[in-house]
């Protein structure tokens, strides 16, 4: 297991990474950009660091340059990713600050695995860094006015957009877009790998009656607090969603059915936690529907999600026959 830095300034970047490689065994240390990630590094000394090129405060090319400048850090491997590596001046540069691998964005988990196995094992050579601070300094200033004339507005506009179309704004959770394309990511990782993986989808019971009893900024609240259980009882790798109003999606991997009953053991027992600390005149309750994926399994994550609704909205109706039978 290798500890693993990953340095980028839009967090579903991040998510993507964490994501994959905690599940490949890593452990996984982030951070926005590159003064954040000089300042960590320093105490966490990670095994390898990957980092964005374009970042605001400080760029990725001199990142790197400060982290080889610290012999105790000059010899942490780096990989670059970037969606414009082609252009000539980032080859040279980047081979300049002693770093030898570039994922292209958007990248597919296999490449990121086999990327990240390579530079694990491979040395860093700083032979060829630049002699002077001049000719130091003369590139970057190449490479980043080329380089940011082209893509700042561009940048602003889809770090803006990453954010929304992957972020649900009142929990923090990934919405649904954002739990598609992680959640996609991941399964393909866990058939490629033969892992067991685990879907569940939850509905919030009774939000509807605390909307009309209590209004919707306590509905709002409610949302909210199941939010912070959800990232409490899982596994920060876990992609945890809010799929749409009272309806929340969990992908899981290594997950067999006794994991199972103890993560929703684990999940009730926080509930009723909250339960007993709150003094809201209502109790936050879920109802889960559980698919256990195969790594043989074919179906759509589409279709995995059907199944696991089909079974939640069985447990639901089951719950509201027992309140009637008990009235």
């Amino acid at each position: 297991m290798a500890t693993i830095m990953i340095v980028d300034d839009y967090p579903a970047n991040r998510e993507l990474f964490k994501t994959l490689l905690g599940y490949a065994g890593h452990r996984l240390i982030e951070a926005s950009n590159g003064v954040e990630a000089l300042e960590i590094v320093q105490t966490e000394y990670p095994d390898l660091v990957i980092t964005d090129i374009l970042m605001p405060v400080l760029d990725g090319f001199t990142f790197v340059r400060r982290l080889r400048a610290n012999p105790l850090l000059a010899k942490i491997p780096v990989i670059f990713q970037t969606a414009l590596f082609l252009e000539k001046e980032i080859r040279g540069l980047a081979s300049d600050c002693g770093v030898h691998h570039i994922l292209t964005k958007p990248v597919e988990p296999q490449q990121i695995l086999k990327t990240v196995g390579e530079a694990l094992k491979q040395p860093v050579v700083l032979s060829g860094l630049p002699k002077t601070a001049e000719f130091q300094k003369e590139q970057l200033e190449l490479v980043a006015s080329k380089l940011y004339q082209k893509v700042a507005e561009l940048e602003t506009a889809n770090a803006r957009l990453n954010n929304l179309s992957m972020t649900d704004e009142l929990t923090g959770l990934n919405n649904r877009r954002g739990f598609t394309i992680l959640a996609e990511e991941l399964l393909k990782y866990g058939r490629r790998t033969g892992h067991r993986m685990c879907l569940l989808y939850l509905d919030l019971d009774g939000l509807k009656h605390i909307n009309d009893a209590f209004g919707h900024a306590v509905g709002d609240d409610v949302l909210i607090h199941t939010a912070h259980i959800l990232k409490k009882t899982f596994r920060e790798a876990d992609v945890v969603a809010r799929l749409g109003g009272d309806e929340f999606g969990i992908l899981a991997m290594d997950t067999a059915e006794r994991n199972v009953k103890e993560i929703l053991a684990r999940l009730n027992s926080h509930l009723n936690e909250h339960n007993a600390r709150s003094n809201s005149g209502y109790l936050l309750s879920l109802s889960t529907g559980v698919n256990h994926i195969e790594p043989n399994s074919t179906q759509t994550m589409q279709e995995l999600i059907s199944k696991a609704d089909a079974e939640m909205y069985s447990i639901k109706q089951s719950k509201k026959n027992s309140r009637t039978n008990a009235a």
